[in-house]
């Protein structure tokens, strides 16, 4: 039974399991049992979801790559795209990043960017640059420094 049907079928067992119930007192053994099997139905596919473990394929990592790059869109929209966790897509591009596997994956900074530095490093905070750039709080401090712009 494909898991679309078994989902289903759970689910309208558990709609009539709970319409039938209206007290304490109508629940029968059967009732009970049937309650058991669900529970034990659910919790295994459960488990099996959460240990269903998928390598990851070099189309997934081109795709994450462009993703980071370009960075136009949230990484649960890249989790949803691929089938896969937050968490998963978040620790795979950390992967990428420290193993140089894909080292053109960080962004390259831009003349405006470095501009916006230079003006605004001393009379904004770094917690502003850091949204308004979309780069990280470390990266900007690097990049300050390396342009030879100080918060003095």
């Amino acid at each position: 039974m494909t898991q679309t049907k078994m989902r289903n079928t759970i689910d309208e067992t558990y709609k009539k399991l709970r319409n039938k119930l209206k007290t304490d007192e109508e629940i029968t053994e059967s009732d009970l049992l049937e309650s058991l099997k669900l529970y034990e139905i659910t919790n295994k596919e459960l488990k099996k979801a959460k240990n269903k473990y998928r390598k990851w394929t070099e189309d997934e990592d081109a795709y994450l790559a462009y993703f980071a790059y370009s960075n136009d869109a949230k990484i649960q929209d890249a989790a949803d795209y691929l089938k896969r966790t937050r968490d998963s897509v978040e620790n795979r591009l950390s992967y990428l990043r420290k193993h140089n596997k894909a080292t053109y994956m960080v962004r390259a900074w831009t003349e405006r960017e470095d501009e916006f530095i230079k003006k605004y490093y001393n009379s904004l905070t770094l917690k502003v640059i850091t949204e308004r750039l979309n780069r990280s709080y470390n990266v900007i401090k690097s990049r300050s420094w390396s342009l030879g712009v100080s918060k003095k």
